[in-house]
């Protein structure tokens, strides 16, 4: 069986072709961090194929998984959404659609491989308490009859990443249970589906999401359907789920959005005609919130919870989100407010600034005043804009999705979010542009989700694999930004300079990166 390896910035695909290229793994690695590689071999595999791997890299954890194919159906459109016409995209994709990568790794279980090409990813993990220094160790995978011997050097820093509980960066991936229940076929708020919630939330977790947004209470109506009172049941069991398990903070769910973004009106999201800014709407949001503000006290969450209000606030509605938010004030006093925003006029009406990747380019100045002035900023990505911008889409340079954290930390944002952590449509790896609004619209392939549904439980991507990695090279600068600002500045901007302008060079990123490890070592 012949092999060969291959970085994990580089996508491969089930045609891809071995040359005589690596077959030595030279990792580096922080401590409480991890570094990974694949692997492609020459070998297409029925399926049920035994498994077995040993390695002796001292103190380090190694995981195998097995790198599955997924279907790009359509190429992240130049400005919006997705494209079939590649001659407008061609710039900056990284192949035409439609085609198969390998973006699934999927856990290994029963030591039974999955049919198909067959190739590895590889994740090589230091704890705390790793000695630093060099490994030089072997890797050995048996598929089958054959086997493959892979050398690894792993060189361990001195310099770590903190545990999640004492993170300096945040991390938000939304997580969405009906759609847990829909494709692991369990019922809602049923004890099966309450084991497959704290598997998904463990992944959340060691991808290092620190902040767990909660569904939202749902209206209790009377005879008349007249809304008086909320149910925060289910939600309160998620976030104590979460709490137990090791988030650092919960949030509480939406309750408003506008019908156009032009609207002057926050409508509440369970009674759509009716504004937040009305008699009615005042009388509903106080219920609410003060239900909330019940739980939040009955739980004990007061220094753990913040609360989200709409998703993407624009300028024309802007009076109305910080009306919106005076209420939650008075009912929620203490609480911190943290929504995604795409308005700079939102004074006094949140801590927690999310900017899009794209809106914060164009107010750069405005959004480091609000910073100046106390506010916390933090960036995210989603599926508006497409195209070159630094985001996740499977068509896009892997590092479009693992630089966003060396950015945001650069421009002085403590935190990263993206919306779609787990909206999948019916066949996840078949369909990878998510049809958002019943199929009115197909978002960017891997917009809705970064995470897959495995055979029992998520399997991870590429693409959250790099995430995290994004995650802890962000703590790492962060230190490196209080011990040295200039020269910290000085290697980000070798990889990135904006949103929009950013490496794809994966040799010159691992470049970097090895020198942000060193300098914080020395």
């Amino acid at each position: 069986m012949k092999f060969q390896i291959f970085s994990d910035n580089e996508w491969l695909y089930p045609d891809s072709v071995i040359t005589e290229g690596k077959t030595i793994a030279s990792l580096y690695l922080a401590k409480n961090a991890s570094d990974c590689f694949q692997i492609l071999t020459d070998t297409t595999l029925k399926g049920g194929e035994a498994f077995k791997f040993s390695h002796d890299l001292e103190g380090l954890e190694v995981t195998m998984l097995q790198l599955l194919p997924a279907r790009v159906e359509a190429n992240s459109a130049a400005d919006y959404l997705v494209t079939l016409d590649y001659e407008t995209v061609k710039d900056f994709v990284e192949r035409q659609a439609p085609y198969d990568v390998f973006d699934v790794t999927a856990t290994i279980d029963g030591d039974v491989l999955k049919a198909g090409r067959c190739a590895f990813y590889v994740r090589v993990k230091s704890s705390s308490d790793t000695v630093a220094g060099e490994r030089i160790g072997k890797v050995e995978i048996i598929v089958g009859n054959e086997k493959i011997v892979v050398d690894v050097s792993a060189e361990v820093y001195s310099c770590a990443v903190p545990e999640l509980e004492d993170a300096k960066f945040g991390m938000i991936n939304w997580l969405f249970p009906d759609h847990i229940c829909k494709q692991h076929n369990v019922a809602k708020d049923s004890d099966e589906f309450w084991d497959m919630m704290g598997k998904y939330i463990d992944n959340e977790l060691d991808m290092r999401n620190t902040h767990l947004q909660l569904p939202s209470g749902m209206p209790i109506r009377d005879e008349e359907g007249k809304v008086i009172g909320f149910d925060f049941t289910f939600a309160s069991k998620v976030g104590n789920l979460a709490l137990k398990k090791g988030f650092n903070y919960i949030y509480g769910g939406f309750v408003a959005r506008f019908e156009d973004w032009k609207d002057d009106e926050q409508y509440l999201l369970w009674d759509r005609k009716v504004g937040s800014c009305s008699i009615e709407g005042y009388r509903q949001l106080k219920l609410y919130f003060e239900a909330q503000y019940a739980e939040i006290e009955k739980h004990g969450w007061k220094d753990r919870y913040m609360q989200g209000l709409v998703d993407e606030p624009q300028f024309p509605n802007s009076m109305s989100y910080r009306a919106l938010s005076g209420i939650c004030r008075q009912c929620m006093p203490g609480i911190k407010i943290i929504d995604p925003v795409e308005s700079t006029e939102l004074y006094g009406a949140l801590e927690i600034w999310v900017i899009k990747q794209a809106v914060y380019d164009k107010y750069p100045e405005r959004y480091q005043a609000i910073r100046k002035e106390g506010g916390e900023l933090w960036v995210y990505t989603c599926g508006f804009p497409a195209g070159d911008w630094m985001n996740r889409a499977i068509d896009l340079s892997p590092l479009a999705g693992r630089l966003p954290t060396w950015m945001a930390v650069a421009d002085n944002m403590l935190g990263f979010l993206h919306w779609g952590y787990n909206a999948w449509n019916d066949k996840p790896y078949e369909e990878t542009c998510y049809n958002q609004r019943s199929g009115e619209r197909k978002l960017p392939p891997g917009n809705g989700f970064i995470v897959y549904p495995g055979d029992n439980g998520p399997w991870d991507s590429i693409r959250s694999h790099l995430q995290r990695a994004g995650a802890e090279e962000a703590e790492l600068l962060l230190q490196y930004m209080a011990k040295d600002e200039a020269a910290a500045r000085a290697l980000i901007a070798k990889v990135c300079t904006s949103f929009k302008d950013y490496t794809k060079d994966i040799s010159l990123f691992a470049d970097v990166r090895k020198e942000l490890l060193e300098a914080l070592s020395r």
